[in-house]
């Protein structure tokens, strides 16, 4: 038997099946979708089979062994592997790879085997085992001929184990034994303990294996379930759904197969009550759903009314949890065990076999995009699946993509809008103009009215939310003397100040270095910081409003493990006046209690490199906007800005989104832009500016040679981030009206430069429909 297989090996030399030959041992077990070690040339790699087929060859090498007991990947992800290669242009190993939870990826090691080891050095362990300088030095003599190292495969997976102890006779344990006798006076009471909780009373393990040959105790070694959530408990609800709601649950359940439905909801309309009334029917009939939310925030939340609704039976994947969390869940969904999956991006790889419906919330966020190979996005692979297994798909939104509004309108998508917000009304929004509150001197990132909404709400026992859409204490830091600000010395963008530790960060490549008192150019010590970020917000309103408690959220404050919902827990049991953060608390939250939302800086985002820089906007001021007001007492949201006029910050404040979308539409119609084209970002980075350079502009010569009819070609030109971590870059932006003739096209001349990315002489990236262009 042969079995064909891919390499974890990302180079688009080998971006193919390689066979290899079936020992005897592994025929009857071995199935498409497993993953196995094998031999590749003198190198041992992770694999996973696509395919099998009789017979054998000469010269084959054989599988050196099965990692599953069962296949990791089904025959849909398998098939769906092939589509994404095609769609994204990336490898068909990373579409493979993405598939797979972190714990079931491996590392490479190297196993000292012979020869005559250094002090400290010992045969049989592993190179990663010692400091870099003593790696040095054993692989120095390796190349010598003097030691013989041999390349190893290290699994990650991990399974939690305890012991379950049971009692069966008290009687033979001896009276001197007092830490076992004080066991088995627990275990009387409770015939059946784990290992775990005895441990507590200082019972080592050595005492508790001669309880067991004594015949005291049975051990039972039994898996455990790492699961984040098992405190929620499953809660009976009864919820009347209004007239819109009803409508949508039932346009929904009558979906034809793979049919793509929009909901637009405005902010509080209850599409999460949509939501669950869709899923909950969909179990009844006996099938499985996903439901995606982009942004670890809004996990909690949602996790949690999903598992008081549907119980045990929702298994949960995000990249908050850790490793072995998300391989427990994994499996439980592997196994059958749930019906509803909620998460992130690549919980949309979820290996269900009975999918009836797939529901994206906040369908416009760009998080749904991945920035790296393989660059998807959620929503394709979701239509993808729903016409597989020939279920709806569900886009929910109150501000949606403008890509996926105008498929609505031409009947692409299936349109659903829910217009009544429960509670009442929309809050007013009022917009303040910072040119008026500067020439009143006003210097502050306050506004005196939005100051003073602080104040009342703090007097009246009310929450607030503050949005600035940066992080850290200033944006950069300048010399007032020679003008020198202070930079990255590996990407080109300025170092963002961070008061915690007084350091200065690169939020690019994680670059830090401590904040100077003088200039590192002329030696002044006229060297300040500007602009703001979240941190010194805090600090400002800390020092106006000594007595007011405050959250911040924002990736400084939410990098530990479990910090999002602990901080969201926190503010919803009424412990903080006010949460400030960046864009993470725009959206999904829901607390009863907020009446005054704060958008600081509105308009920072319009000015980015980027055409959807006014539809960012415009989702980002609506979405928090709709934070306030969502319980029994009224809300009123703040915007300030310095260019009140634009139609962005008016139609945003007005929660006109049809007016928007006009506007938008046409904009993006005179600038060839999606969605009247389709766009794909080249991109060439190499150590040496003028490779990159060279290596640009002989792929605009290519392309344009080869005459892709419907498209067109811009650049190549420097990127806005023109170094990145050490690496020069240039771009050249394609647009298409036919994307599949253009996809073949860049496949042949990503191929036709094989040769030299393997070299790595530059790297060349293909983004189809890019989010990011910096």
């Amino acid at each position: 038997m042969i079995a064909h297989v891919h390499v974890d090996a990302p180079v688009i030399t080998i971006d193919r099946p390689f066979d290899y030959e079936v020992p005897e041992q592994f025929e009857a077990l071995i199935e498409p979708g497993m993953r196995v070690s094998v031999p590749f040339g003198s190198r041992r790699l992770l694999g996973i089979v696509v395919g099998t087929s009789d017979g054998t060859r000469d010269g084959l090498k054989p599988l050196e062994a099965l990692l599953d007991e069962e296949s990791s990947l089904t025959d849909e992800l398998l098939a769906l592997s092939i589509h994404v290669k095609e769609t994204t242009l990336c490898f068909r190993s990373s579409a493979l790879l993405a598939m797979l939870p972190a714990a079931l990826k491996v590392s490479y090691d190297k196993e000292i085997k012979e020869g005559h080891v250094p002090d400290g050095v010992r045969l049989g362990t592993h190179l990663s085992e010692y400091p870099k300088e003593v790696q040095s030095v054993i692989l120095g003599l390796a190349k010598k001929g003097e030691l013989i190292l041999a390349p190893v495969l290290k699994e990650k997976k991990t399974v939690k184990t305890d012991v379950v102890v049971e009692l069966l006779d008290a009687t033979v344990v001896p009276k001197r034994a007092k830490k076992q006798l004080e066991a088995v006076d627990l275990l009387k009471e409770t015939p059946r303990m784990y290992w775990s909780a005895l441990r507590q009373i200082g019972l080592t393990r050595p005492q508790l294996q001669k309880l067991a040959d004594l015949g005291a105790v049975r051990l039972t070694e039994v898996e455990l379930n790492r699961d984040p959530y098992a405190t929620i408990e499953q809660v009976e609800e009864s919820v009347q759904l209004n007239d819109s709601q009803a409508s949508a649950v039932l346009a929904i359940q009558e979906a034809e197969a793979g049919e793509t439905l929009l909901v637009h909801g405005v902010t509080g309309s209850g599409k999460t009550e949509v939501y669950l009334e869709s899923i909950g029917q969909v179990i009844d009939e006996g099938k499985q759903a996903i439901l995606l939310v982009p942004e670890i925030s809004l996990t909690p939340m949602m996790v949690k009314r999903f598992k008081r609704r549907f119980g045990d039976r929702v298994a949960v994947l995000h990249s908050a949890l850790s490793k072995g969390e998300k391989y427990d869940e994994w499996r439980k969904i592997k196994r059958n065990e749930v019906d509803v999956v909620v998460g992130a991006r690549s919980a949309i790889f979820a290996p269900l076999d009975r999918l009836g419906l797939i529901i994206l919330d906040e369908e416009h966020e760009t998080t749904y995009k991945q920035e790296e190979n393989p660059r998807y996005h959620a929503r394709d692979v979701a239509i993808w699946r729903a016409r597989y297994h020939g279920c709806p798909v569900v886009l929910g939104s109150a501000t949606p993509s403008l890509e996926s509004y105008a498929r609505a309108q031409k009947g692409v998508y299936r349109y659903l809008h829910l217009k009544e917000r429960y509670g009442g009304e929309m809050p007013p929004v009022h917009i303040i103009d910072m040119r008026r509150e500067l020439a009143k001197g006003n210097t502050t990132m306050f506004s005196e009215e939005l100051f003073q909404g602080i104040l009342d709400r703090i007097e009246k026992k009310e929450q607030c939310v503050i949005l600035l859409n940066r992080r850290g204490f200033t944006t950069f830091v300048m010399c007032r003397d020679c003008g020198e600000g202070m930079t990255c010395p590996h990407c080109a963008v300025n170092l963002t100040y961070h008061q915690y530790g007084d350091r200065l960060k690169c939020h690019y490549c994680g670059y830090e270095v401590g904040m100077p008192s003088t200039c590192p150019s002329c030696n002044s010590k006229k060297i300040k910081q500007f602009g703001s970020g979240t941190q010194k917000i805090e600090t400002e309103l800390l020092n106006r409003i000594p007595e007011a408690r405050i959250i911040r959220m924002d990736q400084d404050t939410t990098s530990r493990k479990g910090s999002h919902e602990q901080l969201l827990r926190r503010f919803e049991e009424g412990e903080a006046d006010i949460l400030l953060g960046t864009q993470m608390i725009a959206k999904g939250l829901d607390f009863p209690n907020v009446t005054l939302v704060g958008v600081l800086a509105a308009d920072a985002t319009l000015g980015m490199p980027d055409f959807r820089a006014t539809e960012r906007t415009f989702q980002l001021v609506t979405q928090v906007a709709g934070r306030a007001g969502r319980g029994k007492l009224p809300g009123e949201a703040f915007v300030q800005t310095y260019n009140p006029d634009h139609y962005v910050i008016e139609t945003a404040s007005e929660h006109d989104y049809e007016t928007f979308f006009a506007k938008e539409m046409g904009l993006r119609q005179v600038g060839n832009h999606p969605p009247y084209w389709f766009l794909t970002l080249v991109t060439f980075s190499a150590k040496n500016p003028l490779v990159a350079k060279a290596e640009a502009e002989l792929f605009a010569s290519d392309f344009l040679q080869a005459h892709v009819e419907n498209s067109r070609l811009n650049g190549p030109m420097p990127a806005p981030l023109s170094k990145l971590k050490n690496a020069y870059r240039y771009q050249v932006f394609i647009k298409t009206k036919q994307p599949d003739t253009l996809y073949a096209e860049l496949a042949r001349l990503q191929q036709a430069r094989a040769k030299a990315i393997s070299k790595k002489e530059y790297q060349m990236s293909i983004d189809v429909n890019p989010y990011v262009f910096m």
